[in-house]
């Protein structure tokens, strides 16, 4: 939880505030998970605040809600692609990921339980960045993503929004699938690799996955 409550801050989630008249606030509860390894031993205790996104209300604190997810049938596509150009695959997970998705409305959130701040137990935290469970969190990180890949330089596949095409002009290509909070890139061009990986490290708090040994 401590944790947790780090992240929110060193990612500047929000701030705290009075609440303004007529404004609403949303409740927020601890989620609390035990993580197991592949041998099924306890690898981590992993505790997440959520918003109780079920109290939003349509047109007061959330809108557009609708954000892109990747289909079975592209994630097939794209490992095929993959093995028949003999290309390796590499993935990256993004840590917290709706933690980076920028707001639009004007979302109030209690404090956290546990974590309410004796001095200013009255006031409320106004939310810069998304949390999970809040009805616009995919869509707020979506369009993040979104925007960084295309400042990168890829082209958005126009059928599928989660695939991601980068050319060069040498014939070179570079290819990203999302899925939520996981990315998923190949293709011929390993020297952008590092450079795309670095940019991303830079942006958001990832784990590096390395190479898929699965597909390569």
């Amino acid at each position: 939880m401590d944790a947790e409550i780090e992240a929110m801050e060193r990612n500047n989630t929000w701030e705290l505030v009075v609440l303004i008249e007529g404004e609403k606030e949303v409740g927020v509860k601890w989620i609390c998970k035990t993580k197991l390894n592949e041998k099924r031993e306890v690898n981590k205790f992993k505790a997440r605040l959520v918003a109780k996104g079920y109290t939003q209300e349509y047109g007061v604190d959330y809108s557009e809600i609708y954000a892109p997810v990747a289909k079975h049938d592209m994630i097939s596509m794209v490992i095929s692609l993959a093995n028949t150009n003999e290309w390796t695959i590499f993935q990256l997970d993004v840590k917290s990921a709706f933690l980076h998705g920028k707001l639009e409305e004007q979302v109030f959130i209690y404090q956290p339980p546990g974590y309410e701040k004796r001095e200013s137990k009255n006031m409320v935290y106004r939310l810069k960045k998304a949390l999970y469970e809040l009805k616009q969190a995919p869509r707020a990180w979506y369009n993040r993503i979104d925007t960084h890949f295309v400042n990168f330089g890829f082209c958005k596949c126009l059928y599928k929004h989660t695939l991601y095409i980068k050319t060069g002009n040498t014939g070179n290509i570079f290819i990203v699938w999302l899925y939520v909070d996981d990315l998923i890139f190949t293709g011929n061009d390993e020297d952008v690799f590092k450079v795309f990986k670095e940019s991303m490290i830079h942006e958001f708090e990832m784990t590096d996955l390395r190479k898929n040994e699965v597909f390569s």
